[in-house]
């Protein structure tokens, strides 16, 4: 308008444009936009009180104290309890201009990188793995475990498992860790979903050092992890159904048999009805590595072991206190035997 203003009116531009008549001739104020924030603070007492003053009572009756450590909500609440008419957006904001909110505790800072593709087309065998976490009840401790299968996408080979009644990121490094022996990758995709376990900043760091890129699927969605899915959905059908656990013991037994047959023996209609085993082998009879034991991963955990000569791992990882004194109660048994 500025431009063409010395040769049509303002209406007439206004006109043109099709904007109001007010628009023309709106000018922005300085200063910050919206209503000013309040200098005072009313109480109970009917009283007004500099907001100076609301800051020197939270440093001097909350503050002061020993172990205090609040935030702004916690602090809303004590300056209510002193008789402040006060909200919490308001202390918020006299917090912040005074340097007095808590340091903010940001979790998982690295990005995550999100599927793209769901499905994997061209992986070769150990180039594309897919990980997941399922349920299994156990009849004779009626609890539920937490069985961890490691699958690769290329082969449906199951390269890695383990059974436990709790899973945290360790167990996942150390199931992952046992995969990773015997070949150095140039680049590993995992594909996981956003479980605890699987977005821990351990398990990110072990990947990092170790060549492997995360990918994670989107939230509700486990069609973008249909690979594990699918081997869980068999492992339901053909297992977990038929059989009724007595021990984690025994379901650790039949899951070794199982995976086993499914590596070695199972047709599997998308490999052509063979084995995965066997289509490793014809279809790529020229790869590097050859198609290891799925070995359950939950018993490398510490440096004393039952025997360090069949310990399957180098990797190891600190005791709890529990399981220390365990270890030291299992070393006096065998000392005294």
């Amino acid at each position: 308008m500025q431009a063409f203003g010395r040769g049509a009116s303002k209406r007439k531009l206004c006109q043109w444009l099709k904007l109001p008549r007010s628009s023309g001739y709106y000018k922005p104020g300085e200063g910050k936009r919206g209503v000013k924030p309040s200098t005072h603070t009313l109480t109970h007492e009917g009283q007004l009180v500099p907001n100076e003053q609301v800051i020197n009572t939270l440093i001097s009756e909350v503050f002061s104290q020993e172990f205090n450590l609040y935030g702004y909500q916690l602090c809303t609440e004590e300056l209510r309890a002193m008789g402040f008419i006060i909200n919490a957006k308001k202390t918020y904001r006299l917090m912040r201009e005074n340097g007095l909110l808590l340091r903010q505790v940001k979790r998982n800072p690295s990005p995550r990188q999100w599927v793209k593709w769901r499905k994997i087309k061209d992986a070769q065998p150990l180039d594309y793995l897919c990980m997941d976490i399922k349920y299994v009840y156990i009849h004779g401790a009626q609890r539920n475990a937490y069985l961890l299968a490691i699958i690769d996408v290329a082969t449906r080979y199951v390269v890695g498992w383990s059974l436990l009644y709790s899973i945290k990121h360790t167990d996942v490094i150390l199931c992952l860790h046992g995969v990773m022996q015997g070949f150095r990758a140039k680049h590993v995709m995992l594909r996981t979903d956003n479980g605890s376990q699987f977005i821990a900043q351990g398990l990110r760091n072990f990947c990092l050092r170790n060549c492997i890129t995360q990918e994670f699927t989107h939230v509700a969605t486990p069609q973008e992890n249909s690979y594990v899915e699918s081997l869980f959905s068999i492992l339901e059908r053909e297992v977990i159904q038929r059989y009724e656990f007595e021990s984690l013991y025994h379901a650790r037994d039949v899951f070794e048999r199982y995976f086993n047959w499914h590596n070695h023996k199972k047709r599997r209609h998308v490999l052509g009805k063979i084995s995965p085993a066997d289509y490793w082998h014809t279809a790529f009879p020229c790869h590097p590595v050859k198609p290891p034991k799925a070995v359950s991963g939950e018993f490398v955990k510490g440096d004393d072991t039952s025997e360090k000569s069949n310990n399957l791992s180098s990797l190891v990882l600190p005791l709890t206190n529990s399981e220390r004194r365990l270890s030291l109660l299992n070393r006096m048994t065998r000392d005294l035997s």
